[in-house]
């Protein structure tokens, strides 16, 4: 629900948007990250979804001129799911992967951008928490069907002050935070 059209938070229109109707982007996140792209920025696009979904969400971000980037998708196996609970974290989770890249490139700055569906927020909270230095702003886009709650936004405001921290419904709300972070050096 970052960059396209799920509605992961309800399972009937998750599958449904994922497996019958055409996939299609969220308004205005091709041409934010396209902004930013002449800006200097790199991306990597982190997801839940399974790599089996690669081919059709590299044809939407090409479709809709989402900058080049490394993707990152799920490992999934039917038998993986069966002995998740068992396994709390794995390498092949969005935290995983996230500070895995994190680690690679320590001379890199990072925006992560997110949505308020699922477990962005506390996932980027405990990735800005663990390196601080390198993680620069966490931008959450706010979903009306489930949006951000009190409690998980007073959990990322806690967050130190010098971190750019945006909820947004409009990707207008956002469109400067790459100017924002090159002023703040």
């Amino acid at each position: 629900d970052t960059i396209k059209l799920t509605e992961a938070t309800q399972r009937r229109e998750m599958l449904a948007n994922t497996f019958l109707r055409p996939f299609a982007q969220v308004d205005g996140m091709a041409q934010l990250y396209q902004s930013w792209s002449e800006q200097g920025c790199a991306f990597h696009y982190v997801s839940s979804s399974p790599w089996q979904l690669y081919d059709p969400l590299a044809e939407l971000c090409a479709e809709c001129n989402f900058p080049a980037g490394s993707m990152h998708l799920k490992y999934f196996r039917v038998r993986d799911e069966m002995f998740k609970r068992f396994r709390p974290i794995r390498r092949n989770s969005k935290v995983g992967i996230i500070a895995g890249i994190v680690k690679r490139l320590p001379e890199r700055q990072f925006v992560l951008v997110g949505d308020s569906g699922e477990k962005d927020p506390e996932i980027y909270r405990f990735l800005a928490k663990r390196f601080p230095n390198q993680i620069r702003a966490i931008l959450i886009r706010n979903l009306e069907v489930r949006p951000l709650d009190k409690r998980r936004l007073a959990k990322l405001q806690a967050l130190p002050q010098r971190m750019i921290l945006r909820v947004f419904s409009n990707t207008d709300e956002v469109q400067d935070v790459i100017c924002k972070i090159r002023e703040a050096r």
